[in-house]
């Protein structure tokens, strides 16, 4: 089996009960090769979901539905924004333990030249996580942009 440390970024504007809010979250997460060709990547920061897949691509896609999902039931269940904001904010603190302790070893096979991967972009893994919750009041254009795709940590 082989493990990826990744760093992310995604961005997303969420509806919930009264409000729009935009998302903005730098997080991390650890991606296992498994060997009969399953691809899973697991949530690190923040913690708590997983997407899999028969291949990398799959997997990412897989793991990108899982957290929009995580946060339409944020939104749902928030009765307003300041509601909203400390779920997300509860949401990406959630980093067990163990999966942080593997993340880690993760970063120093990478850096340590035990694992490579030619096919992503290469962050530092010291690059800083958060979780970004803001509200929409008046939509412009001026709040898109494109998010980071996965990088390997190194």
């Amino acid at each position: 089996m082989k493990r990826y440390p990744l760093v992310f970024g995604l961005r997303d504007l969420i509806q919930g009960n009264g409000f729009l809010a935009g998302v903005d979250m730098e997080g991390r997460a650890l991606m296992h090769e498994e060997d009969d060709g399953y691809v899973w990547i697991e949530g690190i920061s923040p913690g708590g979901f997983a997407g899999t897949g028969t291949n990398p691509a799959e997997a990412l896609e897989s793991f990108r539905r899982e957290y929009k999902a995580a946060l339409y039931d944020m939104a749902e269940e928030a009765r307003d924004f300041e509601a909203f904001q400390a779920q997300v904010r509860s949401f990406f603190e959630n980093t067990g333990e163990i999966p942080a302790r593997e993340w880690d070893a993760a970063v120093r096979d990478v850096r340590e030249g035990r694992v490579a991967a030619s096919w992503l972009n290469r962050r530092s893994a010291d690059t800083p996580c958060h979780a970004r919750v803001v509200s929409i009041d008046q939509p412009s254009a001026d709040n898109n942009r494109l998010e980071d795709g996965p990088a390997l940590a190194a």
